[in-house]
């Protein structure tokens, strides 16, 4: 309200390594003055009583309850020279970038994007070195980290703290529930004018035909695969009606990251045709 602008992204980093603190975050980013919605990034403490191998940050996760909605969950710490960071500091400016680079629209994944770091380490200073194996085994228990494989140090993970408890593709993959965000905040901003508005069949066809142009110009650029509004009848009961209450139904597919690309190698013998032409 003091600012009218929707918090996009929320951290505390050191204390959301505390349970407690972390919850609570989780629970403001789920209810925005009782309208709006975006995530949480929280961090797992790498110190030697808690998880100072990645082996152990699983374990931890589940319990101490980092597996909730609306909660992006890391593991370790990135040193660049000599100072040493929360993953948590350097995920949100990361996402922060790439969203600037799609028109802050927030589709693209942060994963395999560079970090600030010339190091990972965990919070006695030793060095954590992580191959893809091992940085996918993370992500596959819903956890993000650093990976320096292929072209320098850079954020691996597209999963959710819900992950893998729940694999539903709005709930589980980072962008895809980002975008889901994004649209129903962006859904309220836009049609807070109509609120109160005569209740009409005009009312109705305005904000169907006109959210319907906003999700054909998203999937014209590819910021999403295609979405559409509608006014559904059994989901307005006359009860509601009476009572001054609408709703919209929105369908919307966000493009999921592509986690794995496979290539299929088959030996071919038809191409000893070659050794007689």
């Amino acid at each position: 309200p003091k600012f009218r602008l929707i918090p996009g992204l929320l951290a505390a980093p050191k204390w959301s390594e505390k349970p407690a603190v972390a919850a609570v975050m989780a629970a403001k980013m789920s209810n925005i003055n009782g309208h709006f919605t975006n995530e949480s990034v929280v961090d797992i403490p790498s110190d030697a009583e808690n998880a100072d191998r990645y082996t152990k940050a699983p374990q931890w996760k589940n319990l101490n309850n980092y597996v909730l909605a609306n909660q992006i969950v890391c593991w370790g710490k990135p040193k660049l020279g000599e100072d040493v960071y929360h993953m948590s500091t350097q995920l949100i400016s990361l996402m922060n970038k790439v969203d600037a680079s799609n028109e802050d629209i927030p589709y693209e994944s942060p994963s395999n994007k560079n970090f600030q770091m010339n190091a990972l380490v965990n919070a006695a200073g030793k060095p954590i070195v992580l191959g893809p194996d091992q940085a996918a085994y993370l992500n596959g228990q819903g956890i993000v980290t650093a990976l320096n494989f292929i072209g320098g140090w850079r954020a691996w993970g597209n999963r959710e703290a819900v992950y893998p408890a729940n694999t539903d593709p709005k709930d589980a993959f980072i962008p895809i529930r980002r975008m889901f965000h994004w649209i129903g905040n962006e859904f309220i901003l836009t049609f807070w004018q109509k609120v109160d508005k005569p209740m009409t069949r005009r009312l109705v066809k305005t904000i169907v035909n006109s959210y319907n142009v906003r999700l054909n110009g998203l999937a014209a650029r590819e910021f999403i695969l295609g979405g559409r509004v509608e006014f559904l009848e059994e989901e307005n009961p006359l009860t509601d009606l009476i009572d001054g209450i609408l709703r919209f139904h929105i369908y919307v597919t966000p493009p999921p990251p592509a986690k794995e690309i496979w290539a299929i190698l088959e030996f071919d013998p038809s191409y000893f045709s070659t050794l007689f032409e």
